[in-house]
């Protein structure tokens, strides 16, 4: 659902906009106000699941999805669809660490990997079923995107009574339930001045140089240092939990936050394929809303069957090598878009980006939640989880906007030339799929130097009473009673 609210009315922008007068500049926050709120809530929704309950967490999210999202189907104005749209995040935003919290709590060895896979597979299958629905609705639906909507909301309330049912009772017990809300506020309110910098930078009057994006990028990255700063004095100087141990950037050597980080930098590649792939089908060779729709199937296809595998594989593959074989993936699906001109077949290039591009996300985003459930301990996997969620989010909006910048000035340069529209457009999307790759060929990097030695994660044990014990004496052992993994035991 978090994937299909980010990707339903994509096709539908264009409608959306004669419909309701919206002006060109404005038109992104539709999405962008969703991406927004979903990104920036995150670490405060997964702390809040793990002293709460996590499926009470959860059902609660669902259900704020489907209530804003049916609400924006009747509104009658552009600001009203964003702030409809912007709400509906926020669901978002709780439901999915929640999500992740649950996983980890109910299952064990191999069944945690193959539940973990099978958590993965649902961006891909939520980004096309937004995709499918809105295409064809847009295309053959009186009411278009307003139906779009008001199914989504159906499909929420769906899953919220099945979740009811079917979904086991929360039974961690938390020893200290106070929120830490002055770090809440402190991480909140830092992401959501950095993602609307972000978001509204390449719109804003004078772009990047106007006043206020200035100011509030300076205001964002003084607030998230003041997080840190705060969580640590927190840690070491009073007895209230923080909302994010610091120990969940050094644990296992390091190499937890070189997971963070890699999945921060390979988003910055994955997301800006997706968002100028769709401009070159559209707006460069002039496919239309259901070519468009048609062209991106090989995505989910692909990132059903990378789920599949990883869950086969993760316990025997190092991870190190799975990793950077899907964000090399990631990689070469950029080069091939960039070297695809406005005639090319789409069977010979085209094609074969779209199925290699979601290898570097489903294989890492599958691996990486294995991995981070794996130290995470009992009362933080909710907020872990979030974290590795929050870093991705953050990843594909930098990485959008700074794709975005490079596309337009290769434009405006080409234009200067004397190029026409069309061809001036390519060329900068053809620089946006260079930056793209560039982004994927370092996530590959940071993998091949941060990675080595890191073996093999999600193995079968031999028995649950072993796993127990190991849980048990993470929960009581040194410092934070952080796990680590190296080579191919957890220690």
């Amino acid at each position: 659902m978090s994937a299909a609210g980010g990707s339903t009315l994509n096709i539908a922008l264009p409608t959306i906009q004669t419909e309701l007068n919206i002006r060109e500049t404005d038109l992104q926050w539709i999405t962008s106000a969703y991406n927004l709120t979903n990104g920036c809530f995150l670490l405060l929704s997964g702390r809040v699941a793990d002293i709460y309950g996590r499926k009470l967490v959860f059902l609660c999210g669902i259900m704020w999805v489907g209530i804003w999202t049916l609400v924006g189907s009747f509104m009658h104005s552009g600001v009203g669809l964003i702030v409809s749209r912007a709400m509906a995040g926020c669901g978002a935003a709780m439901a999915t660490p929640s999500a992740i919290g649950i996983i980890a709590a109910n299952f064990r060895g191999q069944a945690r990997s193959t539940a973990f896979a099978a958590f993965a597979a649902g961006a891909p299958v939520g980004g096309s079923v937004g995709l499918v629905l809105g295409g064809i609705f847009v295309e053959y639906v009186p009411y278009s995107w307003r139906a779009v909507l008001c199914i989504m909301a159906g499909i929420c309330f769906v899953m919220a009574i099945a979740a009811f049912f079917v979904l086991p009772r929360d039974t961690l017990k938390v020893v200290d339930p106070r929120l830490d809300w002055p770090g809440a506020v402190l991480v909140t309110v830092g992401l959501v001045l950095l993602m609307f910098v972000i978001s509204d930078g390449q719109n804003a009057p004078n772009g990047w140089k106007t006043g206020y994006i200035i100011a509030m990028l300076i205001l964002g990255v003084l607030f998230i240092v003041g997080f840190f700063l705060w969580e640590r004095h927190v840690v070491y100087k009073t007895t209230r939990p923080p909302l994010m141990r610091l120990q969940l950037w050094t644990r296992a050597n390091g190499r937890l936050a070189s997971v963070y980080f890699i999945g921060f930098v390979s988003w910055m590649g994955f997301v800006s394929l997706s968002y100028h792939a769709t401009l070159f089908y559209q707006q460069v060779q002039q496919v239309g809303a259901i070519g468009a729709m048609l062209r991106f199937i090989p995505c989910p296809v692909s990132g059903i069957l990378c789920n599949v595998l990883v869950a086969q594989l993760v316990s025997r593959v190092p991870t190190q090598l799975l990793v950077c074989t899907g964000v090399t993936a990631t990689g070469i699906a950029n080069v091939l878009m960039a070297l695809s001109p406005a005639d090319v077949v789409y069977w010979r290039l085209p094609f074969n980006a779209m199925w290699m591009t979601v290898m570097g996300a489903d294989f890492l985003m599958a691996t990486g939640s294995i991995f981070v459930a794996k130290l995470a301990l009992p009362d933080e996997q909710s907020v872990a989880g979030a974290l590795n969620q929050t870093l991705v989010q953050l990843g594909g909006s930098f990485g959008l906007a700074l794709t975005t910048v490079i596309s337009a000035s290769y434009q405006s340069r080409a234009l200067s030339r004397g190029l026409e529209a069309i061809p001036s457009l390519l060329e900068g999307i053809h620089a946006a799929f260079w930056l793209g790759a560039g982004f994927s060929f370092s996530a590959m990097f940071i993998g091949v130097v941060m990675l080595r030695g890191m073996g093999t994660i999600g193995k079968v044990k031999k028995d649950e009473k072993e796993e127990e014990k190991e849980d048990d004496s993470a929960e009581q052992g040194q410092g934070e009673g952080a796990r680590e993994v190296r080579g191919d035991e957890k220690v």
